[in-house]
């Protein structure tokens, strides 16, 4: 009896892979002439079907894994280690930042990876602080950057190697705004140099899953439905038909190809549509129905930012004359793509020069009479092998937003002396992977922009005239706040429900009730905010803070001390907490709060103003001098000017 139950079983898992296959097989066979634009064609873009990892891929197709581990992608992103590093550490001299008059260097020491931030009077350290490097960020081709973990709370460290120059220097940005240790890594900056990471909601950067690196699925989509249809026996003649359980771009439209590209290969203004977030596109997706790019368009075309490889080969000649076609449509003898110079698979550093020189011939014959190529000066000697096309035609040069670093320039064009690197006039923004981008959308952007990268108050002029006429109170919200507008930010605020906001909005409204004097209304929005990203440590140590100034010194404790267990070094959690403990007349913990504040800021001079306090309580006027001075030389600092002593700081702690 036992083994008829088992023959009919078996029996019935051999017809259900029969009809499977069937099935399968009659949906290829009746797709092939589908037109693309169908963003279903690829059945893993469906929400349902999950991500299984390299290593599972890795089990059939190991020729792949092999040379792509090599690749810029494969190498993205690990674990700091003395493999995954590019940095000389033989030779390397301490960086200086002179704007905030603080050293950094990189030492290893049983094999760990250390930063150390310190500062000099004449030759003594009247500062230091090491963080041990958690990741490295970076192939290495270009850069390493280093990031660094406050209980899975991740930062971005002060330090960069700068590869083709060999030479360490603070990262990018951090020579106009040193946030020495604080830069907060959020899911966009994750999610486009690694895997597919998972943050905590409730925080901007706190990581439940950080993945060692791009994968396989980043370009190929999720891998379950097509692991499991290959385990049950269903099989797929690539040679004939795709496999529609796994995306392969190359079978993809040219719009929807390069949109795998540029969701990490154009670097600008991400801003998010409705209800997603940027782990939700998928390859085989439209990137604008996720987020669309927005670029700052200048009178200068010849500008360019490292990452805006997609966007400048877009505004080729080569390009624009090759594909005439609908790039909406799958067409296989689509003639000039990313893929037809660069093997995703394979690094650029073992792609060989012909390579790249096969596609320039394939257009440009050699044979042909009026072949420019055939009077190419470098043509008929080994420069040509040793430079190719791209040597003359995609010169690399600095860009604008990375130092130290050379990138070829993806606009192919004819070769000329000189690079113009100037923007020239600012004319607007715009989308770079949606032509025509909604009135709503763009908005958010111009906010958005001069909120994170540029506050030109040209930005809001053009936000504010889209503006008119709309009925988002929202963006009219965020305007008014960016304006300084605190007191029509309240008025807007009385016709908003704070079920329909985000956490953010909540905190403008609270911010500006708290820059009117409303401590109270103040307290009543951070709580909001707090309760809707209670990870979030600025809302929550801002709240304690008007809690405080709101004699709520228990309530205050218990929000501050709580988000002491989850993370051990937030700036402003300590600040706080030091208040309370002097409020109360605690003045040794207040003392202890208030050092280990500095140690994590020298530069806090709400920190170096309570300590002056403090010793003066106690008569020791020397102590108190020492920090009111050390707050002179921070605003001498930032001012440039030698206008402020101790003295003058004592006059306003008086006051």
């Amino acid at each position: 009896m036992k083994s008829q139950v088992r023959n009919i079983v078996l029996f019935s898992i051999f017809l259900l892979t029969i009809v499977m296959a069937l099935f399968y097989t009659n949906i290829f066979a009746n797709s092939n002439s589908k037109s693309s634009k169908d963003t279903g064609y690829f059945l893993n873009i469906n929400d349902t079907v999950d991500y299984v990892g390299m290593e599972t891929c890795k089990g059939c197709h190991s020729d792949k894994h092999s040379t792509f581990v090599h690749t810029g992608m494969g190498k993205s992103f690990d674990l700091a280690s003395l493999n995954k590093t590019s940095g000389n550490f033989k030779q390397n001299q301490p960086v200086y930042d002179k704007n905030r008059d603080l050293y950094y260097y990189p030492f290893w020491e049983n094999s760990k990876l250390f930063i150390q931030e310190y500062r000099l009077l004449k030759k003594d350290t009247i500062h230091s602080r090491t963080e041990e490097i958690s990741h490295i960020i970076g192939s290495g081709q270009h850069t390493n950057s280093h990031f660094w973990s406050d209980n899975g709370f991740i930062y971005q460290a002060p330090l960069t190697y700068y590869t083709q120059k060999g030479k360490w220097d603070l990262p990018p940005g951090f020579e106009v705004s040193n946030t020495s240790f604080h830069r907060k890594i959020d899911i966009e900056c994750m999610s486009c140099h690694n895997g597919i990471p998972k943050v905590n909601n409730e925080s901007v950067n706190l990581f439940e899953k950080i993945p060692l690196g791009i994968d396989c699925e980043r370009c190929h989509g999720p891998g379950e439905l097509h692991v499991n249809q290959k385990r049950n026996g269903i099989l797929v003649d690539t040679r004939k038909m795709a496999d529609r359980t796994i995306v392969n771009p190359k079978r993809l439209p040219f719009s929807l190809q390069i949109d795998i590209c540029q969701r990490c290969h154009l670097q600008g203004n991400n801003v998010l549509k409705p209800g997603k977030k940027f782990t939700d596109f998928r390859p085989g997706m439209k990137l604008s129905d996720v987020f669309e790019i927005y670029m700052p368009k200048y009178s200068n075309n010849d500008y360019f930012v490292m990452a805006g490889h997609s966007d400048r080969f877009q505004k080729s000649e080569c390009f624009i004359k090759s594909n005439k076609t609908n790039t909406e449509i799958y067409n296989p003898q689509i003639n000039f793509t990313c893929i037809n110079c660069h093997d995703p698979h394979l690094s650029v550093k073992e792609t060989k020069i012909e390579t790249f020189n096969k596609q320039c011939k394939n257009c440009h014959f050699e044979q042909t009479t009026k072949s420019k190529l055939k009077i190419c000066k470098l043509n008929s000697n080994q420069q040509i092998h040793q430079n190719g096309c791209v040597g003359c035609h995609m010169p690399a040069s600095g860009s604008e937003d990375i130092p130290h670093v050379l990138v070829h320039d993806h606009k192919i064009q004819r070769p000329s002396k000189s690079i113009n690197l100037d923007k020239g006039k600012l004319i607007g923004l715009y989308a770079v992977n949606n032509p025509n981008p909604s009135k709503e959308t763009l908005i958010k952007a111009y906010l958005s922009y001069f909120e994170k990268f540029d506050p030109n108050p040209f930005f809001l002029q053009k936000a504010e005239a889209l503006l008119q006429n709309q009925e988002s109170r929202v963006d009219k919200l965020l305007l008014a706040y960016l304006k300084g507008q605190h007191s029509e930010v309240i008025s807007i605020s009385e016709e908003i429900n704070t079920d329909d906001v985000d956490a953010w909005t909540c905190y403008r409204i609270a911010k500006s009730f708290d820059k009117s004097l409303n401590i109270q209304k103040a307290s009543d929005w951070y709580s909001i905010a707090h309760s809707k990203m209670k990870l979030n440590l600025d809302f929550g140590a801002e709240y304690a803070n008007c809690l405080i100034r709101n004699k709520e010194i228990g309530k205050a404790k218990e929000i501050l001390l709580a988000q002491l267990k989850i993370a051990k070094k937030h700036e402003l959690t300590h600040l706080n907490l030091a208040s309370c403990y002097f409020i109360e007349g605690n003045f040794n913990d207040a003392k202890k709060s208030m050092l280990y504040t500095l140690y994590l800021n020298p530069d806090n001079i709400e920190a170096c103003m309570y300590l002056a306090e403090l010793h003066l309580q106690f008569g020791e006027t020397n102590k108190a001098n020492s920090y009111l001075q050390r707050v002179a030389n921070i605003k001498n600092q930032a001012f440039g000017k030698n206008t402020f002593t101790a003295d003058s700081i004592q006059k306003l702690l008086s006051k």
